[in-house]
């Protein structure tokens, strides 16, 4: 019998929902679609740049949480 961590397994669950997160605010970029239109210059690309550097950090954090959660043990 297997014990199984449901810790870790958690922690990889949030981390692939990050990374549909990540190619989501991808699509947002490159999509003529935005809160604040491109054309206004810089100000159209601030709500870009907010949405790419949000969803990188809840990647970067929610792949720190799973190498935390694995705690340096081999892959299966």
């Amino acid at each position: 019998m297997r014990i199984e961590d449901k810790s870790l397994k958690g922690a990889r669950r949030k981390f692939l929902v990050s990374l549909l997160f990540l190619i989501a605010g991808l699509v947002y970029l490159i999509s003529p679609i935005d809160l604040i239109p491109d054309i206004l210059g810089p100000f159209g690309w601030i709500d870009d740049l907010m949405v790419l550097l949000g969803v990188f950090l809840y990647s970067a954090w929610s792949y720190h949480r799973m190498k935390k959660a694995a705690g340096g043990r081999p892959r299966a």
